[in-house]
């Protein structure tokens, strides 16, 4: 275990030396900068607190840079349900029924979204709700462009199977009424 004073000395370098970097980093994931440089200082905190798990022959980069993209992912995770509500159409465009059926639909849709598994999941948030191109999304994911296009369709069938599945069964509940 280091020193006080050795652990604040080199959370000062690393902050020196990496901060710009892991900004880019986490603005890839985050998509504004002050959430961006708000994750880093997240990370450089966690940093200082797990030094010791950090081995001295290493680069520190690629720890730190996990450790942004595990803090990055942890903020979205708590963000998406303020993006579904920002998605979610202006009340006064709308009568409080169209409204009701609307914010039904987008409500439905999403839980169906939340439990598809992760790999189609994450693909289909970055892309409709982050509107992130395909090439950004590959890089955020370390997969091929390809692989993000079939995670998308199959993401999509799925989706579209359950939405169906559970609109059939509402419309044979309601023929027999």
């Amino acid at each position: 275990m280091w020193p006080k004073l050795e652990r604040e000395e080199r959370l000062e370098t690393w902050m020196d030396l990496y901060a710009q970097r892991l900004v880019r980093l986490a603005y890839t994931y985050v998509r504004e900068w002050t959430k961006a440089e708000d994750r880093v200082q997240d990370a450089f905190i966690k940093a200082y607190e797990r030094m010791d798990q950090f081995k001295d022959e290493c680069d520190p980069f690629p720890w730190l840079a996990r450790i942004v993209m595990n803090e990055c992912r942890m903020a979205q995770r708590k963000g998406w349900r303020e993006i579904v509500t920002a998605l979610l159409p202006e009340r006064v465009d709308m009568s409080s029924e169209d409204t009701f059926l609307v914010m039904d639909s987008n409500q439905k849709m999403y839980d169906h979204i939340l439990k598809i598994p992760e790999i189609y999941r994450t693909p289909i948030i970055l892309f409709y709700f982050e509107q992130l191109p395909l090439k950004q999304i590959s890089e955020i994911l370390g997969k091929s462009e390809g692989t993000v296009k079939s995670r998308l369709a199959r993401g999509r069938n799925i989706l579209r199977k359950v939405w169906e599945a559970e609109n059939h069964e509402l419309g044979t509940a309601n023929q027999g009424c």
